[in-house]
């Protein structure tokens, strides 16, 4: 009898993880506090709550995560919104299935206390793997023509003087800088989302066709991040020694302190002006980015609200 019971209970285990829906899902960098409400879903079982078993996956100089989901490697990715239209327009049919940020995060540094904006034509680094088009697009509505240097994933090119100002992320490199006594005052920090370019940053997005053929399982994807993320902004401390183990399993070089700093900043900018956390995107948002893309010459078509929003 005890024979048959460990065999029910071993097929009932077995079938119940072969029911679980296998899927494949790589944020856009390093594993880092900026994906802390994946990371969060995963371990405590929030995926797995929803029938789903989630492998995460992370990209490389040489395969961006838009590269992976194109290939067919994983079915939802991480983005910016500016991005997003610009995927969009290259032919990538994505939707935003839940959006995270609720401003825009990026920040220009001028050296030595200077104010990037009287700074015409200065080298401005920027990253190489993308992600500066709200950049881009105040460069060319402020009529700054800068040249812009591209780096990987850190600030020593500024900090070597090489180049005159840098792109900063508000949650990553503005700590680093920060951390370097840099001088960041608001005389050489020029915050985007304080002068009409907040468009938000980070959502969550699969292709149309993905989310056509496999609606209730990107659903139910949505519905566990957003919980991780819930999780996050109610158990930041532990949040973090979850980002902590990520980082050391990938062997990603940074610190706790820094890690700490950077899911602060991104739990900031998850809220709006209440306080509240909505996760999702608004229409006035995707009308104000086509209309800058299309302005600058970034896009050849326009992405309607309700082709990218699902």
């Amino acid at each position: 009898m005890k024979k048959i019971i460990f065999m029910l209970l071993l097929w009932t285990t077995t079938a119940a993880v072969k029911a679980l829906t296998r899927v494949t899902f790589a944020p856009q960098w390093n594993a880092q506090a900026q994906f802390a409400g994946y990371f969060v879903a995963k371990e405590k079982g929030f995926f797995k709550d929803e029938g789903l078993d989630v492998n995460i996956i992370f990209p490389s100089n040489s395969q961006s995560s838009h590269v992976l989901l194109k290939e067919g490697k994983c079915q939802f990715i991480t983005t910016q919104l500016l991005d997003a239209i610009k995927i969009r327009d290259w032919g990538t049919n994505l939707v935003n299935i839940l959006q995270t940020a609720r401003h825009n995060g990026t920040v220009i540094v001028g050296r030595d206390g200077k104010n990037p904006l009287k700074m015409k034509g200065a080298r401005v680094g920027k990253w190489n793997a993308g992600f500066s088009l709200v950049a881009m697009i105040a460069n060319k509505k402020e009529q700054l023509d800068y040249h812009f240097i591209r780096f990987t994933n850190n600030v020593s090119l500024f900090l070597s003087g090489a180049i005159d100002a840098t792109l900063a992320m508000s949650y990553n490199e503005y700590n680093l800088l920060k951390q370097s006594n840099v001088q960041l005052d608001d005389n050489c920090v020029y915050r985007f989302a304080d002068h009409g370019y907040d468009i938000p940053d980070d959502g969550l997005y699969t292709t149309a066709a993905y989310y056509n053929a496999h609606k209730d399982t990107s659903v139910r994807f949505a519905r566990a991040s957003r919980r991780g993320w819930e999780w996050c902004h109610s158990h930041p401390d532990e949040a973090l020694e979850i980002v902590m183990d990520y980082v050391n399993r990938h062997k990603v070089s940074t610190n706790r302190v820094i890690q700490k700093l950077m899911l602060r900043e991104i739990l900031r900018l998850q809220k709006d002006k209440t306080g509240k956390t909505p996760f999702k995107l608004y229409k006035e948002e995707v009308e104000l980015a086509n209309r800058l893309m299309v302005e600058c010459g970034f896009i050849d078509r326009q992405t309607h609200y309700n082709d990218i929003v699902r």
